[in-house]
């Protein structure tokens, strides 16, 4: 079991956590929080939620110093020793208070250290934190409150909004444009080149790559992701506001993604496809180039679309179906050897029969 670490710089009265969540407290007064955990994990001095009336049962054992319980939970059952905060929305508290505590984590030394290379003409606004070894070209533009962190790479004439949190190793090639808010883990790339080659010769010769990248607000991009920029001057491939994109992702020249999508690891999308709004494409599917996929649609995992989708879709399979008609095939798919034993016997009998009615016998019914 972990110790109580006592003047904790991150820790945070529960009064103030109360507060933000606009939660009611019972219990203990004068508690510190110190971290966050599940209802199983945490420690004193954390605090935990319970959301689902299933988990009550989990509270009596928690050893958190408090818990986070939606009006439908009875607080009797939280320990003596911790506090209870009662909320209308236990799991959407519980979001916040994480964020709360990964904002205090994360924060930044404001300013552009010393090892840092600043091009020439960029425009920096307040609190922006530039830390180690990053490189920032000329006419550079970025927004205030924006932390970058060491050894990132921003191309020249680049745009970056306000709020954004670029991790360490994350590379934004010459012209990318970001938007607000925007979140690229490490190992990001965003606007390096597509996959464009034209065969010449017997010779596969390289098709010059010069358009940009587009990131709208609110959008997470996850480590380890590629977003190839547009082939033409004015074309962009563009990820709309509030998508959030897992790690491992390869998002293809000239792709349009709508907003609020949900684009989950190991997913593929190739060339000039578009993505409507509120599409998920689940683990390792993928689309061919030039289809769109409606608004609304889920993709599920390890799918692969190779036609255009219509909105409000469910789809699976390879090539990805409606979701109800491919578990149909499936299931005739996993009576496939009972079909085909059968079948074999089916032939047997047949066999049989034929052989003897050229023998001249009866049939299976006396008949000749």
């Amino acid at each position: 079991m972990r110790t109580e670490v006592r003047d904790d710089p991150w820790a945070r009265p529960l009064s103030e956590i109360a507060e933000l969540i606009d939660g009611e407290v019972h219990g203990p007064d004068g508690l510190e929080i110190r971290g966050v955990a599940g209802i199983r994990e945490a420690e004193p001095g954390e605090i935990t939620f319970v959301a689902n009336s299933k988990y009550v049962g989990e509270i009596a054992r928690t050893h958190a110093s408090a818990v986070i319980v939606g009006r439908d939970i009875d607080i009797a059952h939280v320990p003596k020793a911790a506090a209870a905060v009662v909320v209308d929305h236990a799991y959407l508290a519980f979001v916040q208070v994480l964020e709360l505590f990964a904002f205090r984590k994360r924060r930044t030394q404001i300013g552009i250290e010393e090892t840092a290379i600043i091009g020439n003409h960029v425009r920096i606004g307040e609190n922006v934190s530039i830390q180690a070894h990053t490189v920032i070209g000329d006419d550079v533009e970025i927004g205030d409150g924006t932390r970058i962190g060491p050894l990132v790479y921003v191309g020249d004439e680049a745009r970056l909004g306000s709020e954004c949190l670029i991790y360490p190793n994350v590379t934004i090639r010459e012209e990318v444009t970001l938007g607000n808010r925007v979140i690229l883990h490490s190992g990001a790339v965003i606007g390096s080149d597509g996959f464009g080659f034209a065969k010449v010769s017997e010779t596969n010769r390289k098709i010059p790559q010069i358009g940009t990248v587009i990131i709208q607000d609110d959008v997470e991009v996850g480590a380890n992701t590629t977003i190839d920029r547009a082939t033409m001057t004015a074309g962009a491939t563009i990820i709309g506001r509030g998508t959030k994109i897992d790690n491992l992702v390869q998002i293809a020249h000239n792709v349009t993604i709508g907003e609020n999508c949900l684009i989950v690891a190991l997913v593929g999308v190739a060339g000039s496809s578009v993505l409507g709004n509120s599409v998920t494409l689940a683990g390792q599917s993928g689309t061919v180039g030039h289809l769109e996929v409606g608004d609304n649609t889920v993709v599920a995992a390890k799918s692969g679309v190779t036609k255009d989708v219509p909105a409000n879709s469910f789809v699976s399979g390879w090539p990805a179906i409606e979701h109800a008609e491919d578990m149909r095939q499936q299931a005739y798919l996993r009576r496939m050897p009972a079909l085909v034993v059968h079948v074999r016997q089916l032939e047997e009998r047949l066999d049989e029969l034929e052989s003897r009615l050229a023998q001249g016998g009866a049939g299976p019914n006396g008949t000749q």
